[in-house]
């Protein structure tokens, strides 16, 4: 068994990874796939660190309205980029990366209560952090545990960000002015959801903090 970070995969996320491994196995165009599969994965990122977290604190109408301008603009970018990226990569060319996306995918099954999820290895240390944060907003301790909660709600959103999505742009050519153009589009999204754990995180007493947590803390488990 090993520590693990799971992202909890919707039906949409389900299908468009089972569609993209089907055509790789059977030798089917792939690319318009993998696109569809990224931009799912895209929008499940999206939900679960700016939309979910916002609906679990009283925000301004201004302060909606920036976190649902973040999810637009970083869902329009994503998309284009990894459109850009993989639209001309062939299928041997995506074999490293079909190799990525199948160890990650964790259908369905007893070994996860029948709930699918893209799972990549985290280090042990993270995963003990995490679960101590965990522990501490579930015990009631969370505003005094505030600033391990956002260091380890940071690392998380750094950990997918670059398991999931930076791994695999580093198995094709990218010219110069896409890899500018992605790093600017990763750190921005980096930025923003950091920045929307950290407002909303400040704003929680300790009840809330425990829904928080309990929102996520079977994201970090074992494999």
């Amino acid at each position: 068994m090993q520590n693990v970070v799971a992202i909890p995969a919707n039906p949409a996320l389900v299908n468009s990874t089972e569609d993209f491994l089907h055509a790789i196995d059977h030798g089917k165009p792939a690319a318009e796939l993998f696109i569809t599969m990224v931009d799912r994965l895209t929008d499940r990122m999206l939900g679960l660190f700016l939309l979910e977290p916002a609906q679990m604190t009283e925000l301004s109408g201004g302060q909606r309205k920036i976190i649902d301008f973040a999810v637009s603009t970083a869902s329009k970018a994503s998309s284009m980029l990894t459109r850009q990226i993989y639209k001309k990569v062939s299928n041997a060319e995506f074999a490293p990366i079909a190799s990525n996306v199948r160890s990650m995918y964790w259908p369905a099954g007893d070994d996860n209560d029948q709930h699918p999820a893209i799972a990549f290895p985290v280090s042990a240390s993270f995963a003990e952090e995490f679960r101590r944060a965990a522990d501490a907003a579930e015990g009631g301790r969370g505003t005094s545990e505030v600033a391990l909660i956002s260091k380890v709600m940071d690392q998380l959103t750094d950990e997918i960000l670059d398991n999931v999505f930076l791994a695999q742009t580093r198995e094709v050519k990218i010219g110069f002015v896409t890899q500018k153009a992605l790093n600017v589009g990763i750190e921005g999204s980096r930025k923003a959801i950091h920045a929307v754990n950290h407002k909303v995180l400040r704003g929680l007493g300790d009840d809330e903090l425990k829904g928080f947590m309990g929102h996520y803390s079977q994201i970090v488990t074992t494999r």
